[in-house]
C-alpha cells in the first residue's frame, strides 16, 4: 500500500470518528449556544428530547424543590410532545447563549463519567 493511500485511509478514519462520536458537553452546541433547561415557555419553544437521565440529573440538583418546579415532567422525544414549559411544571430545554441561560435561572446538563449531571447556569 502506498504512502498516499495510508494517509487517505487515516484521514477518512478520523472523519468517521468525528462524525460518529457524540459530544454531550454543555458548550458543544453550534454557535456558542447551550441547551438551557427550565426556562422555556410552551412546546413550540422547546427542542426535542428530555431523557430520564435529564430528569434524574435535575432531581438530584434541586432535591425537594424538583416536585414544585418540574413535578409534571415526563420523558419525551420531541418538542411537539413537550406540552408547556417551566411555568406549567414541565422540564424542557431551549437553545440560548450561556449568558441568557444564567440570567433566566436556567439549568445546564452535561455528561460526566457516563452520567448526566445538572448544574445552575
Amino acid at each position: 500500500m502506498g504512502q498516499e493511500k495510508k494517509w487517505l485511509m487515516a484521514a477518512v478514519a478520523g472523519i468517521v470518528l468525528g462524525v460518529t462520536t457524540p459530544n454531550e458537553s454543555v458548550a458543544g452546541e453550534q454557535g456558542g449556544e447551550v441547551k438551557c433547561y427550565g426556562i422555556n415557555s410552551c412546546g413550540s419553544h422547546s427542542k426535542c428530547g428530555v431523557s430520564q437521565g435529564d430528569l434524574d440529573a435535575v432531581k438530584t440538583l434541586l432535591g425537594d424543590e424538583y416536585d414544585s418546579q418540574f413535578g409534571k415532567s415526563e420523558v419525551h422525544t420531541c418538542g411537539s410532545h413537550a406540552k408547556c414549559g417551566a411555568s406549567s411544571g414541565i422540564l424542557n430545554w431551549t437553545l440560548t447563549s450561556p449568558e441568557d441561560c444564567k440570567d433566566h435561572g436556567g439549568i445546564l446538563i452535561e455528561e460526566v463519567g457516563g452520567k448526566k449531571v445538572a448544574k445552575k447556569a
